[in-house]
């Protein structure tokens, strides 16, 4: 019977587990279980499918069904119902699509996994939940393995195209012979960096950073190998709807649908959604380069009505979605909801379709007389190359309209030789500097922005990529504001409150407590400049929050772990207000941190930048002579507060546009002002980006940087996974000695996609692996107070992975000397770790290895007392009890001969303990969460 209610659902979120409460209604994870029942798992012998699809211009193309996403939940991405994540992402390609675009899909299941549970089981976990949740479904099946799809934009060259399609179709093969390392020649792999662009959406996070083929199918091969790596597939959702359960969803959507109402709603949305996402991609990558020359006029219109297009699309799609969510089943009709929508744009779309394949080809005739008259005038080579590079920079505009509105393919007019460099989300308009004088390059050029609290750095960042992106006033106003942050703030002549976007949706911003830091947590804001660059932005919690010291200690903590996880910092801006009679008095402990984690070496990235310098003439005036006594205690002679470092904006010509946006009125002298400050703006934003770009090296986190804080966060994330390690090493050695020296227990480290912690009060859950009773990974989600449990939030620690386990039927990979041997190198280098964050970092008062090690003990004496058959657990009780004597001795032995390791001998130890299989296992799962969670709290483009 439970059969024939299960549905199947693409993993978009992979973060599922068995027994996880699943909302069919909006397609969500809403609730893990861990169930006492026994799993079934079965390894499959790799079922493979890869296709590769060339671009369509066709409108009806559906990238959703072509890589296999149900009816219902396409539905629901298009409704924006379901998150898009994952490989469903993929609605959120920005690139134009033509005939020189090419899909590589790729999916191989590799195992599946199931429980063994009952109908009564089930109703019982349902009703022992306490929280009220709209679920539908329980995940009672998975399908575990590698799935994405890469979209590839070949170059305009048809001779290098055919190239590129045939090794594409040796690639193919490959993969679907399983027993196949893909391996390419160097002219293959030649041809291939020839590839404009490479964009790639899958289920397994770390496939969706890769920008290079050669890099994605090392990938491929790395995951293939390691299946514990790979993440769900396909989850297999039993109904319980039909359950007498609080839980049963009201929410009809879900059911009222047939599949043939589903097509027709997909069909719909479709039909404007294409071209409207094909005109964003004409609008904001191809147009901005000729946004100042004799067709600026017709730009402005064309962008004028894209806008007005696409917020009458955003307005109908939200209208749809109401109307589905409130509709009646027993009255529902579907000509009825058409006739309520009742686009009637289509005919505006093709016109505008039509308007921009008319400027994309007038543009194309334009570029070609340049390069001519280029030839015929015979010009210096030095001033070639010049222009050769103009060209380059602005070559997306050298492509014609691939998008005919009556579907004929008019891309094979397209120039041959252009190398597209289209951006994918917002672009920054190209100011001359940018064009001409920043080199071409696809660098992320990171920022720090750090200021006191209420200096308005939120502010900075919304007015910083209106002046990159508006070369002046009337532009900016013929516009919408660009506003990534929202915006609420005072105008001055009668305090009336203005606000700009919807203050509700920011999570980060919290405008109701004066005094305190608005911005919650660190958050990247990302820009692409028209070189290629993409220009990150780091917003962060102001310090001299009025809850005092500690909160600016704490904030300090969570900005440096936030950059901790970068590759590199290009600069670190320091935002201040002019004419300033003293600085706060966290800046000295800003520079401290700071210098305690880079190195003073630092220092030469840093850079000032001044807001509201408009009552002081643009100038910093007095505030700059300020930072001078702290640069003084620190020996920093060489540091340079000099004009080239120094940056004065005026936001208040920001303000002035969202004050219009609120129908408020101005004076002509206001206008002058703003428009003048507006000018001045521009200028020092365009100034500030070539400084960073052409005036400073970058600082590498992963070479330069060693020091005690960055060191102290590489220790705190290896303390888990060294006792982990330790423990199942006895665990194995304890199997060798007592049960059998043909069984193992294998970890496998699972990623986390937020941040979820353990509650050291609740009871623990045990499972039984073999004869060994394992105390199980239970996530709880904290908001303030715990969502799972009543305890205390000082009872919960944070868990960065869950592990797994898996009895095997053979020894383990490593002998019992290995084994030894390891438990050697880890108990050294916890004494060194625990004794440097306890004397030298001066992180904790207490031995947190020690800590962390009594913990364990404590959770193998709850299973001895809670298992029946526990043998084996006492066994582990001793071992780890020996090991835990040899640890204090050892560390004794540190103090009593005060042998303080040298910074170089931690990261020795550091590295050492990392190249142990089974940890660099845990890392990488720590590394793929923190690199998930890091992309939660970047913000780019919206996307429809």
């Amino acid at each position: 019977m439970l059969e024939n209610q299960i549905i199947e659902r693409k993993a978009i979120d992979s973060f599922g587990i068995l027994g996880s409460l699943y909302d069919g209604n909006q397609d969500q994870i809403i609730k893990q279980h861990y169930i006492n029942s026994s799993i079934q798992s079965s390894e499959l012998s790799h079922l493979s499918s890869c296709i590769i699809e060339k671009g369509h211009i066709n409108k009806n193309f559906n990238l959703l069904q072509f890589i296999g996403i149900q009816d219902e939940l396409r539905l629901h991405l298009l409704l924006n119902l379901a998150k898009r994540v994952g490989i469903a992402s993929i609605l959120n390609y920005s690139r134009r699509i033509n005939e020189y675009t090419r899909f590589l899909y790729f999916s191989s299941i590799i195992r599946k996994e199931q429980i063994i549970i009952t109908l009564e089981q089930i109703q019982q976990l349902i009703l022992s939940s306490n929280l009220d949740l709209n679920a539908t479904h329980i995940i009672r099946m998975i399908d575990f393995g590698i799935e994405f799809i890469a979209i590839l934009q070949l170059p305009y060259e048809i001779n290098i195209t055919q190239q590129i399609d045939t090794i594409l179709d040796k690639i193919r093969l490959i993969l679907l012979n399983n027993n196949n390392t893909l391996i390419l020649t160097n002219e293959e792999e030649t041809i291939l960096e020839k590839l404009i662009n490479i964009t790639t959406y899958s289920n397994i996070s770390s496939l969706m950073t890769v920008n290079r083929v050669s890099d994605l199918f090392y990938q491929i091969n790395r995951l293939k190998i390691s299946s514990n790596h790979c993440h769900p597939l396909t989850y297999y959702l039993q109904s319980i709807d039909n359950l007498d359960s609080p839980y049963s969803s009201k929410n009809i959507l879900l059911k009222i649908l047939s599949a043939d109402n589903c097509k027709q709603i997909e069909e719909y949305i479709l039909q404007f959604r294409i071209p409207i996402k094909y005109l964003e991609a004409s609008v904001n990558q191809h147009m901005p380069n000729y946004l100042y020359g004799h067709l600026q006029n017709r730009i402005y219109h064309v962008r004028q009505q894209y806008s007005i297009l696409k917020d009458i699309y955003m307005k109908k799609i939200h209208q749809l979605t109401k109307l589905l969510t409130i509709a009646d089943k027993d009255q529902f009709d579907m000509s009825m909801i058409f006739q309520e929508l009742n686009f009637n744009e289509q005919n505006s779309i093709n016109q505008l379709l039509k308007d921009v394949y008319d400027l994309e080809n007038e543009i194309q005739i334009e570029n070609n007389l340049r390069k001519k008259q280029l030839n015929d005038d015979k010009i210096s080579e030095q001033d070639l190359n010049e222009n050769d590079n103009f060209l380059n920079t602005n070559s997306t505009a050298n492509i014609t309209s691939d998008y005919d509105p009556d579907g004929d393919d008019t891309s094979s007019q397209s120039s041959n030789n252009t190398n597209d460099n289209e951006i994918d989300q917002t672009t920054l308009s190209d100011d001359s500097f940018i064009e001409n004088d920043l080199p071409v390059s696809n660098e992320i050029i990171n920022i720090l922005l750090l200021g006191e609290t209420g200096v308005g750095k939120s502010t900075f960042i919304n007015s910083l990529v209106n002046y990159l992106h508006f070369n002046r006033l009337d532009q900016a106003q013929s516009n919408k504001p660009i506003a990534i942050i929202p915006v609420s703030f005072l105008l001055n002549n009668d305090e009336q409150l203005i606000e700009y976007n919807d203050l509700n949706e920011s999570t980060n911003e919290n405008f109701n407590y004066s005094g305190q830091s608005v911005t919650q947590h660190c958050k990247s804001y990302i820009f692409h400049l028209y070189n290629g660059n993409k220009l990150c932005i780091i917003d962060t919690p102001g310090f001299g929050d009025v809850r005092g010291i500690d909160q600016d200690n704490f904030n300090m903590e969570h900005i440096l772990k936030y950059i901790n996880n970068l590759t590199h910092i290009n600069a670190i801006c320091f935002l201040c207000k002019p004419n300033l009679v003293k600085l706060n008095q966290y800046f000295q402990s800003c520079f401290i941190q700071l210098f305690d984690f880079f190195g003073k070496n630092i220092s030469e990235n840093f850079i000032f930048c001044f807001t509201n310098t408009r009552s002081t003439s643009y100038t910093p005036d007095d505030t700059i002579s300020l930072f001078q006594p702290i640069f003084d205690l620190f020996s920093l002679d060489d540091i340079s507060l000099q004009k080239e470092n120094i940056f004065c904006f005026d936001n208040e010509s920001f303000r002035y546009l969202i004050a219009l946006q609120n129908g408020i009125s101005f004076n002509n002298n206001d206008i002058v002002q703003y428009e003048t400050s507006w000018k001045t703006s521009t200028k020092e934003s365009n100034r500030l980006i070539k400084y960073i770009c052409t005036g400073l090296n970058s600082y590498s986190l992963q070479n330069r940087c060693q020091s005690i804080k960055h060191a102290q966060f590489q220790i705190l994330h290896l303390i888990r996974p060294i006792l982990e390690t330790i423990r199942n090493i006895f665990r194995n050695i304890t199997l060798w000695n007592i049960e059998s020296p043909n069984q193992s227990i294998e970890l496998y480290s699972t990623v986390i996609h937020h941040l979820v912690y353990s509650c050291l009060s609740c009871n623990p859950k045990i499972i039984k692996i073999g004869n060994f009773g394992i105390i199980n990974d239970f996530p709880h989600e904290m908001q303030n107070k715990c969502q799972t449990c009543q305890c205390s939030p000082n009872r919960h620690i944070q868990i960065e992975y869950l592990l797994n386990y898996k009895l095997l039927n053979r020894p383990s990979k490593n002998k019992i000397s290995e084994m030894k041997e390891q438990l050697l190198i880890l108990r050294n280098a916890s004494v060194q770790f625990a004794y440097f964050l306890k004397n030298i970092a001066y992180c904790t008062k207490e031995n947190v290895i020690l800590v962390n090690l009594i913990r364990i003990i404590e959770q193998e004496t709850y299973i001895c007392r809670h298992s029946q058959t526990n043998y084996l657990n006492v066994q582990l009780i001793k071992e780890l009890t020996q090991w835990k004597q040899k640890y204090e001795e050892y560390f004794n032995e540190i103090i009593m001969k005060n042998m303080h390791n040298d910074l170089g001998i931690i990261y020795e130890s550091i590295e050492r303990v990392e190249n142990i299989l089974i940890i660099k296992e845990q890392l990488d799962a720590i590394k793929m969460g923190q690199e998930i969670m890091m992309k939660q709290h970047e913000i780019q483009a919206m996307q429809i």
